[in-house]
């Protein structure tokens, strides 16, 4: 038998740093999985909880790589 494939909710919340350089932190649940910052056009970083940096060309990609990660680790 074959797990049945689960939902999850990924929750999104902006913030801004001291330097005042916008900020996504990603949560499923109330567990924080990363974070996502727009270093320069079309290029953004992403930092998973490991405080592993990722560079990625954008937002989406960004987001699908530290779900990945998350779900490696977890």
């Amino acid at each position: 038998m074959s797990k049945a494939n689960k939902s999850i909710n990924v929750e999104i919340k902006d913030r801004t740093d001291s330097t005042g350089q916008n900020i996504s932190e990603l949560f499923i649940g109330k567990k924080l999985i990363g974070t996502l910052k727009e270093v320069s056009a079309n290029k953004f970083e992403a930092v998973n909880t490991h405080q592993e940096q990722f560079h990625v060309k954008s937002f989406e990609e960004g987001v699908t790589l530290l779900i990945k990660e998350f779900h490696l680790h977890h």
